[in-house]
């Protein structure tokens, strides 16, 4: 006579789906975690056709701490010559303020880049948009790949969406760590986790390598 199986309480069922939920969970932002500093730490920018600068708030007309920190960054490529133009990209984030882009440029020409090598991309609001929109500035001027210059938290993210993209890139981070660390690191697990899923994964997981 075959034993009769026995059945889970429905609270059982449940408490177990969602300790399994929360298992996945803490795996996927611990493994992430650890792939968002290793690129952080490992990323370096390559000789390229552009350099181009992801956008960050704008504070009464001039770039916030975070944004100058990334414009000290993309200063310091273009004068070791990783490449021969700049995309500033970025819109207008708080009201009334000029638009992030108008501002990377006067801070970048006041310390010596040419205006004329630097184009402007000043419609965009997220990272997609800041690459996307460069990407065809990239195509009109003939150029085909890039460096990218962000925060070190961010540059994982930065260069996946360039992959997904078609953008041949390479990241030169800002190396300063924000202060709050652990926040900015689960906001790219965000970040990431909903690029994977709106985008093609095979595409989006080349940027490991």
């Amino acid at each position: 006579m075959r034993k009769q199986t026995k059945k889970l309480h429905p609270i059982w069922l449940i408490l177990r789906l969602l300790l399994s939920a929360l298992l996945l969970a803490g795996l996927y932002v611990g493994s992430m975690s650890w792939m968002i500093m290793h690129t952080w730490k490992t990323s370096r920018g390559s000789p390229a056709d552009c350099i181009i600068v992801l956008g960050a708030a704008v504070w009464n007309g001039k770039p916030s701490p975070a944004l100058r920190e990334r414009l000290d960054v993309a200063l310091d490529a273009w004068n070791h010559k990783l490449a021969p133009m700049i995309i500033a990209t970025g819109g207008i984030g708080l009201p009334g303020e000029p638009s992030e882009a108008s501002v990377i440029k006067s801070y970048l020409a006041a310390r010596g880049v040419p205006a004329e090598a630097i184009l402007v991309e000043d419609n965009s609001r997220n990272t997609r948009e800041n690459l996307a929109n460069s990407q065809e500035l990239m195509r009109e001027h003939d150029m085909r790949s890039a460096v990218l210059v962000t925060h070190g938290y961010h540059a994982l993210r930065a260069r996946m969406t360039a992959e997904t993209l078609g953008i041949p890139s390479t990241v030169e981070p800002v190396q300063i760590k924000p202060l709050r660390l652990a926040y900015y690191t689960l906001r790219e697990c965000g970040g990431i986790a909903y690029l994977l899923a709106t985008t093609s994964p095979l595409r989006s997981f080349r940027a490991f390598w």
